[in-house]
């Protein structure tokens, strides 16, 4: 069953959406800071059960595409792209998928989801697999890795 009005309208507050009071800051307990653009914060997700993991979340509080105008789309998709592309470039993996979905946190943002070679093309995407914590100086690593692949791309 879909959430009640009264729980939907709770989730759609700005003033109590989790990912507007922390998507800028450079750690939360998701995720950490990679980048910030005019219209996004790009953040490399703490769980790496798949290696390069990251969300790109638009900054202002908007729930879905559909409420973006032309040029807001064009630049979401184009900070998307570029975080792919870092991706691509740190991790290598076989493919990445994108997924856009809001139904539990519907702040607009999109998973840069990679897909490793040990990964089972078959299997389901699951953002919650794992979860796979890295030791800190390997987490360290890896979002040194992934801003200079990011920064490369600018």
């Amino acid at each position: 069953m879909w959430w009640t009005d009264e729980e939907w309208a709770e989730l759609v507050d700005p003033e109590l959406c989790g990912m507007c009071a922390d998507a800028h800051l450079p750690e939360n307990e998701h995720s950490i800071l990679v980048a910030s653009t005019e219209m996004t914060h790009v953040r490399l997700v703490r769980n790496q059960a798949h290696p390069g993991y990251t969300v790109v979340i638009l900054r202002e509080h908007l729930t879905d595409l559909a409420e973006l105008d032309a040029d807001q789309l064009s630049a979401f998709w184009r900070d998307v792209q570029r975080a792919g592309r870092a991706v691509d470039k740190a991790f290598d993996p076989r493919k990445i998928n994108y997924l856009v979905m809001g139904h539990r946190a519907p702040h607009l943002h999109c998973h840069v989801f990679p897909q490793h070679l040990g990964d089972d093309p078959l299997q389901n995407v699951d953002i919650s697999d794992g979860p796979a914590y890295l030791p800190d100086a390997e987490l360290t690593h890896t979002l040194v890795v992934l801003r200079e692949s990011w920064h490369a791309l600018g």
